[in-house]
């Protein structure tokens, strides 16, 4: 499973095998079940957390690996599936033009199992798996998307959000509110089938994890809506109305380190390869790096200094990503209408100096401190029991080209849960700013869960489902 979602992250072998003893949390949440005072839940997956599939043929590019019908992305079929169809886009193009990209593969449905084809046989790969059958066990109807029909009963509803995951964030946002207003329309119609009447209007717990979170926390603040073109968006709180807790599994609110590493140098596995020049079509991407303002850049001899990198110049003046050498035969496939290496690399630095002002506003839109309180409180579960790379070297070569240096050591490291640091999760601005004292964040937290997983595995983990389920089934929420 860590070869075939190299992007999700994982160490389940590790930590399966240094557990404590799980609690029973059937028995422990049997009472529970027939509250049917429980809210509706909305479960939303993260980075790489939904199928893909090209609509040409129905060949399924992401959510299988090396099975008949999904193409390799380190082979020009492949890469082409998988990569954002960048080359539709203006010229030049605008930061607005990304909201949403025309492309001719698609995002089909959460991603429970990932298939891998072996020599012998097929095998099986639990995903978000594990999340929906703990949800369904704990007395909610079985989980479906808005577009599947409803199972007539009498628990209460389970949805899950599915989106693509390459594309931007903002518009994922704005498709979770036309989502959240279709699965309340659907809610308030079993109600009237089933003659339930509730003074109360309907409104959903939000289960989100990793880059879900992102995308929960924007449509909170700002609803089905694109803020990025404003100077200073209001923040409203639109997407409080139909929401009533977040629940925040593992979010990257500051960014990840380990999202610039893939951007730089793509990810290198035995067998295939995720090439920068992939990621770095993904809109999304960049509004998972880190902040380029935090003091997370040290010399070589480890004093912290200013460093900017989101500008396609000095990505393609020092070769890094998709400016690489080795890229350029990726870059011919991502622009087949384009003759040169030049006109390629001209409309890909088009591109990704779009990317990165998106990322910049996106960024922006969530640091900002909301001038009135949440009308939704916002939960958060994180680990911070794994070593995770939080700052990178900055160093100069023979030839005057800047390297960036990410090999884990003390000095780079901070508790994490091996993508995510903690710092990132909670939205610490303490590490950023050199203060002490209470936590200072741009997100009102209301609760905080501090747990030992890995970025993936925490969703497996006895610890976070009991506490979960304790919020879900056990604890009203606020009026």
């Amino acid at each position: 499973m860590c070869l075939l979602l190299p992007l999700c992250g994982c160490s389940w072998i590790r930590q399966q095998a240094s557990r404590y003893p799980a609690a029973d949390v059937d028995a422990i949440y049997r009472t529970s079940h027939p509250n049917t005072k429980r809210n509706p839940v909305i479960l939303i997956h993260g980075f790489a957390g939904a199928k893909i599939v090209r609509s040409s043929d129905n060949a399924t590019v992401w959510g299988a690996f090396f099975t008949e019908d999904a193409p390799l992305p380190s082979k020009p079929e492949g890469l082409r599936a998988l990569a954002l169809d960048i080359d539709t886009l203006p010229d030049p193009v605008n930061h607005q033009d990304l909201l949403r990209i025309e492309d001719d593969s698609r995002a089909t449905e959460l991603l429970e199992h990932a298939r891998a084809g072996a020599l012998v046989t097929t095998l099986d790969y639990d995903v978000y798996a594990g999340i929906v059958e703990m949800t369904e066990r704990a007395g909610y109807a079985p989980c479906r998307s808005i577009y599947e029909p409803a199972t007539v009963t009498n628990e209460p509803a389970c949805f899950t959000f599915f989106y693509d995951w390459r594309q931007d964030t903002v518009g994922n946002a704005i498709a979770l509110g036309s989502f959240v207003e279709e699965a309340r329309r659907q809610v308030e119609q079993a109600r009237t089938q089933r003659r339930i009447e509730s003074p109360d209007p309907v409104k959903f717990d939000i289960v989100a994890h990793s880059l879900g979170g992102l995308v929960t926390r924007y449509f909170l603040r700002y609803g089905a809506r694109d803020v990025l073109a404003e100077p200073i968006p209001q923040i409203t709180w639109a997407g409080s109305d139909a929401i009533s807790r977040a629940i925040l599994i593992a979010p990257p609110n500051f960014g990840a380190m380990e999202a610039l590493v893939d951007l730089v140098e793509g990810i290198d596995y035995p067998v295939f390869n995720y090439e920068a020049a992939l990621l770095a079509t993904y809109t999304s991407f960049y509004q998972l790096l880190p902040r380029e303002h935090h003091p997370l850049w040290l010399d070589d001899v480890g004093n912290l200094i200013p460093f900017e990198f989101m500008s396609a110049s000095v990505w393609r003046d020092n070769e890094w990503g998709p400016f690489a050498k080795d890229q350029k035969r990726h870059l011919e496939v991502l622009f087949p209408s384009l003759t040169s290496d030049l006109e390629r690399a001209d409309r890909m630095a088009g591109y990704m100096d779009a990317a990165f002002e998106r990322a910049r506003r996106f960024s922006l839109s969530l640091d900002r401190h909301p001038d009135t309180p949440s009308p939704t409180p916002l939960i958060l579960f994180a680990a911070d029991a794994e070593p995770t790379l939080a700052k990178a070297l900055v160093t100069s070569t023979k030839d005057g080209k800047i390297r960036l240096k990410f090999k884990k050591d003390t000095r780079k490291s901070e508790p994490g849960d091996g993508r995510v640091t903690r710092v990132s999760a909670l939205a610490d601005e303490r590490a950023v700013d050199g203060s002490f004292g209470w936590l200072s964040s741009p997100i009102p937290w209301s609760q905080t869960f501090f747990l030992t997983d890995a970025h993936q595995s925490i969703l497996r983990s006895p610890t976070f489902q009991n506490n979960l389920l304790h919020l879900l089934l056990d604890t009203p929420p606020e009026p």
